[in-house]
């Protein structure tokens, strides 16, 4: 059985999926404790309204990973009963506010897959906003070896990234898709060897912590409205003016221009 962790250093927040021997397969509990957890985080957020967060308070950005080496094998489906088991209130009711929650996170989300990444597992993943991935870690579908539907926004990000013939590929032979290749195609953001994966998110963490959290805030909101509504390039190029007039009134603007004019790192508050 999984034990959903939630530990904080600094000022990033890791949930962790701490089931190695149930290759951190999660059950409606599990989410509920995923989702207590980015609540816990939501109003440890920095602030940036009125008076800014002291330096150093608040969290800016939070990592999800497994233990083990595997990041997610889906749903818990040991001891599930078929002929009584709600599929569409697992997913509506229990996965959807989960993954809602996640994106809704006004501060860099990051998972760390380090192995199968498969069923809800993916799409704990995907909602991040950053997936970093193992060259080895596998992507796919594997719900044709039980008779289920692929779930949890797979069929929407597959063929966004992958295309009609290539998802249709993976959902009907079952067959993955590594690391290497997931990031070729834009299914995860950046693939590493796996004995560097750990370094290499916890560099990239140590980065964005440092970073103009507020134009991080900014650019979350207005990439995903992009994502799900894909407006026209005119009304992208409108409001793209708004928000950075928006963005030149924020403190780390100010510090950004000031340290690049005078040649020296930015100091974000």
């Amino acid at each position: 059985m999984t034990e959903i962790k939630f530990e904080r250093a600094g000022q990033v927040a890791t949930i962790i999926l701490d089931g190695p021997e149930s290759r951190n397969a999660l059950n409606a509990a599990n989410l509920r404790s995923i989702g207590d957890a980015v609540a816990q985080i939501a109003g440890e957020v920095v602030q940036f309204t009125s008076e800014a967060a002291q330096p150093g308070t608040g969290v800016r950005a939070l990592l999800i990973r497994g233990e083990g080496t595997v990041f997610c094998s889906g749903r818990d489906i040991a001891g599930i009963d078929v002929e009584t088991d709600d599929a569409r209130e697992f997913l509506a009711e229990v996965f959807s506010p989960v993954f809602a929650s996640i994106r809704a996170l006004p501060i860099p989300v990051i998972a760390e897959v380090q192995g199968a990444a498969l069923g809800l597992g993916y799409g704990l993943a995907a909602a991040a906003d950053i997936v970093y991935a193992a060259e080895t870690a596998k992507f796919g579908s594997p719900f044709a070896a039980i008779g289920a539907m692929l779930d949890s926004g797979a069929h929407h990000i597959f063929l966004d990234r992958l295309g009609y013939h290539r998802t249709m590929d993976l959902i009907v032979t079952g067959d993955f898709i590594t690391g290497a290749e997931a990031a070729a195609a834009g299914i995860v953001s950046r693939a590493v060897p796996a004995a560097n994966l750990r370094e290499f998110v916890d560099e990239k963490l140590e980065r964005i912590v440092s970073g103009p959290a507020q134009a991080y805030a900014m650019e979350k909101g207005f990439v995903r409205t992009l994502a799900d509504e894909r407006p026209p390039l005119a009304q992208v190029l409108a409001e793209e003016a708004q928000l950075q007039e928006a963005a030149r009134h924020t403190p780390d603007y100010a510090e950004g221009f000031r340290a690049f004019q005078e040649r020296r790192p930015p100091k974000f508050r």
